[in-house]
C-alpha cells in the first residue's frame, strides 16, 4: 500500500470539510449503527514479507476469526455526538510459510499463527449534511501476533505492540433502515517486541505505522437488532531488531484483508 496517497486521502478530506458548514445531532439511523454491542465471523487473507534481500522469510494463505465492538454515538454529560468504541479482532489458522531458517537453509512448512488486536476509540461526530455525518476521532491499543513454524528454527514466536493514533469515519443513511458507513486511520507502532523462547531469543523494534481503510453497512432488521457487514484492509510494519543470541529480526512487512458479518443489538 502506498502510503504516501494514504496519508494524501486522509488530507484532502480533513480540508473538504473546512468549507462544509457542520452541526451536531446524528440523524437517527446514524445513532443506532453507531450504538451497540456487535458481534461478527470474519475471513481474511493475510501476506507477511520480510525485507531480507534473498534470504527472505514470506507467508500467506487465509484466516478465520471474530470481532466484537461495544460503541456509542450521542449525548455526554451536555455534550452532544460524543463517539466511543472499544474494538476487538481475533483471527488464526495454519498460513504456509516460505522461507529460510537463519543463517539460509531453506524452509518451508504450514504456519500456526494467530493475531489479537485491541482499540479503543474516542471521538466527536458533526453533520455535514442531512442524513451524513463525519467523525474524527483519535485511538489507542494493543495488537500481537503468536506463530510457531517448527523446527529447531522456531518452535514459536511471539510478536506485540502498542498502537496510538486517529483517524476519520463517514457514516451516510441510505435509507431509513440502511446505513452505510467509510473509514481512514493512521497509527504508530511503538513499544514493540519479538521473542522466541525456544531460541532464548528477545528483540525490541522501533517506531513503525500501520494503515487502515474500511468499507461498511448497517441495516436494522427489526427493532434494535441490527446485521452489519464490512471490508477493510490494514498495512503495517514492523522496523526490525539488533542481533541477540545470534539471532535478529529483519524489517517486515505485513498486509490483511479482511471481510466480516455479524449481528449487533443497539441500546
Amino acid at each position: 500500500m502506498n502510503r504516501t496517497r494514504f496519508w494524501a486521502g486522509v488530507i484532502a478530506c480533513f480540508a473538504s470539510l473546512i468549507s462544509v458548514p457542520l452541526s451536531f445531532a446524528a440523524a437517527p439511523a446514524i445513532a443506532s449503527a453507531e450504538t451497540g454491542l456487535a458481534v461478527g465471523l470474519t475471513g481474511s487473507y493475510v501476506h507477511y514479507q520480510e525485507n531480507l534481500g534473498p534470504l527472505s522469510d514470506s507467508e500467506s494463505g487465509g484466516l478465520a476469526g471474530f470481532s466484537a465492538r461495544l460503541s456509542r454515538l450521542g449525548t455526554v454529560y451536555g455534550v452532544s455526538d460524543v463517539y466511543a468504541a472499544l474494538n476487538y479482532q481475533f483471527s488464526g489458522g495454519m498460513i504456509g510459510y516460505d522461507g529460510f531458517t537463519q543463517p539460509g537453509q531453506p524452509y518451508r512448512t504450514a504456519d500456526r499463527a494467530f493475531f489479537n488486536q485491541v482499540e479503543v476509540r474516542l471521538g466527536q461526530g458533526f453533520t455535514i449534511a442531512n442524513g451524513a455525518e463525519v467523525i474524527p476521532f483519535v485511538s489507542g491499543g494493543f495488537q500481537n501476533w503468536y506463530r510457531n513454524i517448527g523446527g529447531a528454527s522456531g518452535l514459536g514466536e511471539y510478536y506485540q505492540a502498542g498502537e496510538a493514533g486517529g483517524g476519520i469515519k463517514f457514516d451516510l443513511v441510505a435509507s431509513p433502515l440502511l446505513v452505510l458507513s467509510a473509514s481512514a486511520e493512521g497509527t504508530a507502532l511503538f513499544g514493540g517486541s519479538v521473542s522466541a523462547p525456544a531460541l532464548q531469543f528477545k528483540g525490541n523494534f522501533g517506531t513503525s505505522g500501520e494503515q487502515r481503510v474500511s468499507l461498511g453497512a448497517d441495516y436494522r432488521v427489526s427493532g434494535q437488532w441490527h446485521l452489519f457487514a464490512g471490508l477493510g484492509v490494514t498495512h503495517f510494519n514492523y522496523s526490525g531488531s539488533k542481533a541477540d543470541n545470534g539471532f535478529f529480526e529483519p524489517e517486515s512487512s505485513t498486509v490483511v484483508v479482511r471481510s466480516e458479518l455479524g449481528v449487533a443489538f443497539g441500546f
